[in-house]
């Protein structure tokens, strides 16, 4: 599944990024010649052209010219429908750039490889959706409606604070379970298998979280997938429209004001209600559910490796066919 660089470590980095010169100048001549060697490797030079629609500038080179048609009409669609449940317009047109290719994608010059794990971003500075054609259609408008979300987070964050820097946002960002569900959520919608999965995964063990824990273990609680999961809740209860009032108000009061406003609950009893109610919908199911172990063994795990490797993908066994790799 590919993951999004977060609206806080992306705003972190960008305000590392204005760290005047003076100061690198100042560093070592050892630490200049380490920095250099990892500048970004560009391998193509792409003949960028711009195709403009009424929101949005979408930049592309000439071998992808259907696929950029294609995401042209996809983000005027899903401008129309974010823009109403955000109750937010653009004031210009934003840049979307699209790449044909998760290689084309690497070499971009604005944040540089962010890995395989990485199918879309989207810069706060210049707020600029880019993403690349990896899987079917459906899979490239979710991720570029998921990153159009993150557009309309940045404008709303920048324009309801017009002296604001991108050093101050960054130190009042919102947590990622807040600004990624919501993306997630708004681009996908209830019906979510992979978020089903976890969800129930999570019930099952008892490892429902807290939105105290949601917010200081995003490396625990999978912010995507939690979020999403939180943010259908509140759609579902009170309708999609009261995710962007709740947006809207956070700029100047805070998530936890900000839901407390609209919806009435605060944010550590919201957090009960939801995960009271993932264990009302998905328990009963798990009944009539086999245990993995019952009907397979497992090659490798914790203990069988020891703690070593705590994820195992795509095991192969070695020629003699007794150790796993």
């Amino acid at each position: 599944m590919r993951s999004h660089l977060s609206l806080r470590s992306l705003l972190r980095r960008l305000a590392l990024a204005a760290v005047p010169a003076a100061v690198l100048l100042s560093a070592s001549a050892a630490h200049a010649q380490q920095y250099f060697g990892q500048n970004q490797v560009q391998y193509e030079q792409f003949e960028w052209k711009v195709m403009k629609t009424e929101h949005f500038d979408v930049h592309f080179y000439p071998s992808e010219l259907d696929g950029a048609k294609i995401v042209a009409r996809m983000a005027e669609r899903s401008y129309a429908r974010l823009s109403r449940l955000m109750g937010h317009t653009f004031r210009e047109r934003k840049p979307i750039i699209v790449f044909a290719s998760r290689g084309d994608f690497a070499q971009n010059n604005v944040t540089g490889d962010l890995g395989e794990g990485t199918g879309g971003v989207t810069d706060a500075l210049h707020q600029r959706n880019m993403f690349f054609f990896g899987q079917d259609l459906a899979e490239v408008e979710h991720v570029m409606t998921h990153e159009m979300v993150h557009q309309f987070q940045y404008d709303i964050m920048f324009s309801g604070r017009g002296n604001a820097t991108v050093a101050s946002l960054s130190q009042s960002a919102p947590p990622l379970w807040f600004a990624e569900g919501m993306a997630e959520y708004l681009s996908i919608g209830p019906d979510h298998p992979a978020t089903d999965a976890v969800i129930r995964d999570a019930a099952l063990n008892g490892h429902l979280p807290t939105i105290e824990q949601m917010t200081d273990r995003p490396d625990q609680y999978f912010p995507y997938r939690y979020g999403e999961s939180l943010f259908r809740y509140v759609g579902g209860r009170w309708g999609d429209e009261i995710i962007g009032e709740i947006m809207q108000a956070s700029v100047s009061l805070g998530v936890e004001r900000a839901f407390k406003r609209h919806t009435g609950y605060e944010l550590s009893e919201l957090g009960d209600e939801w995960r009271e109610t993932m264990q009302t919908n998905y328990l009963p199911g798990i009944a009539s559910l086999e245990r993995p172990r019952k009907i397979a063994t497992p090659l490798l795990n914790e203990k069988k490796t020891g703690g070593i490797i705590p994820v195992h993908i795509a095991p192969a066994l070695s020629s003699h066919g007794r150790h796993a790799a």
